[in-house]
């Protein structure tokens, strides 16, 4: 049809024009400041809105082909069929490399709209070099899209069908987790955008972080829930047991999460103290660099990755725009590196600036650490010749004492005093977390709990939450005092009056839990069985018998399903169905775990090879103790997340009229 052939050319257009109108944006915003000409800053202002415009239409279009099966266009005939459901079509607009360049660039346009029009007239100054910076990132994806990966080619003739969307990726889990990554990774633009043209027109105060807090914390909540999500689908899709694997792309998307993380202790100290001024905008340029790192990682095949696109040139591209941005964000980091002097210095090591401190040294360098072992792989094979593998173990052995370390400084951070800490604060704020995390400690060994890390965890996990409990109780407290309430409503008031501290809390709360569904892993046990049907196995307290197969034939797979019952002794517990299904197009299986769960812990089900004969199965029976403690932190974080992101709520009471 011709409106098939029609519509991607529009698409195209739109992306033709859009560039164009970025590189005006770019120039008039830049010599609109220069020339001090406030109607071509103004212009290059609506050039930015009218190019977001644009970019909208060409996703539209693509996400209409692929509703529409439009095989006409390469990319909807590589990533749909006609039998693949709704959501996975819509999905797939970022299933493939050319989609997910084209998603960023249009979530880019987005932000960069939405925070130049929010601080159009509060931080007028520093407009023109935030248009400017959008306009040159804007620019770049253009280029890409145009002139290597256009979403918008064509066959010279429709094929009947397209080869279907990876399997792995027909999981609900992936229409939430790619979008909430490219969410965080796009949200790290806003502050670098800000933090540029602060370094630009030096105008190096406060007021520039000011502007991009919130900012930032939307990109770092993006960054959290796009991890947590990935790791729930490792763990519900892949059917290895696991949920993080080290892998190179999961790396890419951790880096700059620890970075901001770090970003976001630090800056308290430059509001607080007016320190830390060279630090903080070197990590907002350090997170914007990892996110381009992790997309040129991604798509250059330097890495190895079950996850990575297919190895494309287009990494360099992304490696020469990373070069290039290291490079300019250098020299105007040196050129003001008078004015990014700290006036104040550190009073002393027993002070909330240095227990931040150390929680920047340890975040910062667990992300290079991450970078470094992600890459060495690659790097020894350049030096030697030789390929060294570096695997998960080594991740968590070399990880580990940091996190840790990092978990007690999630305890201390909060209570301990500003510039010295009195021996009173430090009697006060810690006596009880250390009795009450050695007594757990105790405990736990007395219950043959002998593993160091597990023990540090428990010690670590029972120290924060007695702190942060004691913070909880500190703010109740004086509420009931000052305000007269019920203990309810004076806790409630108190986070909704300082949602970003309390927020904070909660979410190292979550962290807490986190870390503790990770120490379970050390107890983690794996068992295999090969089960005729009706016959039965044992392990552990458990028993099961497998029923038998069940097949079901959909338009777009085969699936076939083994019925097990579940026993804890001699009460049966539930049923589980693990699958496998077979994709039909593309021809593929995909394993489907199933998973019971409880509060101690999951029994997870795989379902492996099958003897269609004797219809003899393999089921492989992983016990995850304390997973769920994992997936509850996730949700306390993201809790305390949004809690820090609201405003803060007036709740004084008005003054009764006088009659």
């Amino acid at each position: 049809m011709s409106w098939q052939i029609f519509l991607p050319q529009i698409g195209e257009f739109c992306l033709s024009l859009g560039l164009a109108v970025s590189v005006y944006a770019l120039f008039a915003a830049v010599f609109g400041d220069k020339m001090n000409r406030a109607k071509l800053v103004l212009s290059s202002e609506r050039s930015l809105y009218i190019a977001t415009v644009l970019i909208s239409i060409a996703v539209f279009i693509l996400v209409f082909s692929f509703l529409t099966d439009n095989f006409w266009i390469r990319y909807v005939y590589g990533y749909s069929n006609r039998a693949m459901p709704t959501i996975y079509k819509i999905t797939a607009l970022w299933g493939g490399q050319d989609g997910s360049l084209l998603f960023w660039l249009w979530l880019t346009a987005l932000f960069g709209s939405i925070a130049v029009f929010t601080h159009r007239d509060s931080d007028r100054p520093l407009l023109p070099y935030v248009i400017a910076t959008f306009a040159v990132i804007l620019s770049f994806f253009s280029v890409l899209l145009i002139y290597s990966d256009n979403p918008f080619k064509l066959f010279p003739e429709a094929p009947f069908d397209g080869r279907g969307l990876n399997p792995l990726l027909q999981n609900p889990s992936m229409a939430i987790h790619p979008p909430a990554l490219y969410l965080g990774y796009v949200g790290m633009t806003v502050p670098f955008a800000f933090a540029m043209a602060a370094l630009i027109t030096n105008r190096l105060d406060s007021r520039w972080i000011q502007a991009t807090r919130l900012w930032l914390l939307i990109a770092w909540f993006f960054l959290s829930v796009g991890n947590l999500l990935g790791a729930q689908w490792a763990y519900t899709v892949l059917g290895w047991g696991g949920f993080w694997g080290w892998d190179p792309v999961e790396n890419a998307a951790i880096m700059p999460w620890f970075t901001a993380s770090a970003f976001l202790h630090s800056v308290m100290i430059q509001e607080k103290r007016g320190m830390l001024k060279f630090w903080n905008i070197t990590l907002i340029v350090i997170s914007f660099c990892l996110t381009i790192l992790g997309t040129y990682l991604t798509r250059s095949g330097v890495v190895q990755s079950v996850h990575s696109f297919a190895r494309s040139s287009i990494g360099y591209y992304f490696l020469g725009f990373l070069i290039f941005t290291i490079i300019f964000c250098s020299y105007w980091i040196w050129k003001r590196r008078n004015e990014l002097r700290s006036p104040t210095i550190f009073e002393s090591f027993f002070s909330k600036e240095s227990a931040f401190v150390l929680n920047n040294i340890v975040l910062v360098g667990t992300a290079f650490l991450i970078l470094w072992c992600t890459m060495f792989p690659t790097l020894s094979e350049l030096v030697i010749g030789t390929r060294i593998i570096v695997g998960p173990p080594f991740f968590n052995k070399m990880i580990a004492p940091g996190a840790l370390f990092l978990l007690v400084l999630t305890g201390i951070g909060p209570v301990i005093g500003w510039r010295k800490a009195s021996k009173e604060n430090m009697k006060s704020s810690f006596t009880w977390p250390i009795i009450i995390g050695l007594s757990c400690t105790g405990g736990a060994a007395l219950l043959h709990i002998y593993h160091w890390y597990v023990l540090i965890t428990i010690f670590g996990a029972t120290f924060v939450l007695t702190t942060l409990v004691m913070e909880f109780h500190k703010g109740t407290v004086a509420r009931m005092i000052t305000e007269k309430e019920p203990w309810w409503l004076a806790l409630t008031h108190a986070v909704l009056k300082n949602n970003r501290k309390y927020g904070g809390y909660i979410v190292h709360i979550g962290m807490v839990f986190i870390f503790m569904g990770v120490a379970g892993t050390a107890y983690k046990q794996i068992f295999e069985f090969s089960l005729k049907p009706e016959e039965v196995a044992h392990f552990n307290e458990y028993t099961i018998q497998f029923r038998g197969l069940e097949s079901y034939d959909t338009p777009n797979q085969e699936e076939m399903y083994a019925i097990v019952d579940l026993y804890r002794g001699s009460e049966k517990v539930g049923t589980v169905k693990p699958a496998r299904f077979y994709y039909k197009n593309p021809d593929q299986p995909s394993t489907i775990v199933d998973i019971f769960s409880q509060f101690k812990e999951d029994v997870y089900f795989t379902l492996g090879a099958v003897e269609p004969q004797t219809q003899k199965t393999h089921i492989q029976v992983t016990l995850n103790p304390v997973i769920s403690f994992l997936w509850s932190g996730g949700l306390i974080l993201v809790i305390g997340g949004l809690i820090a992101m609201l405003p803060p709520m007036n709740l004084r009471k008005k003054p009764k009229a006088k009659t």
